[in-house]
């Protein structure tokens, strides 16, 4: 999950404009610990990454290749490799 997250991150951007609903960017905001001093694009950026790193973990865990617990805790690895990759680049 850590290549499909920070192949997410490497990829070149483009602007694409996407009304969003200001509650939904204010939870996803709240939700992030270091949000205060992320833009609003960033802090969409990682909610998306985690959304589909999530999808993801539940793609692993239909096939039953691991136990939930080993699932998890592989969801915790690549969530914070993820932190630590954003925040060396940034």
């Amino acid at each position: 999950m850590a290549k499909l997250l920070g192949t997410l991150g490497a990829m070149a951007t483009r602007k694409i404009s996407v009304p969003l609903d200001e509650e939904l960017v204010r939870r996803a905001r709240q939700q992030d610990r270091a949000g205060a001093d992320k833009s609003d694009v960033a802090v969409i950026e990682e909610a998306l990454a985690v959304y589909l790193g999530l999808r993801a973990l539940d793609d692993a865990r239909a096939q039953g290749a691991l136990g939930r617990e080993q699932a998890d805790r592989l969801a915790v690895e690549e969530v914070r490799a993820t932190r630590r990759e954003r925040h060396h680049a940034g």
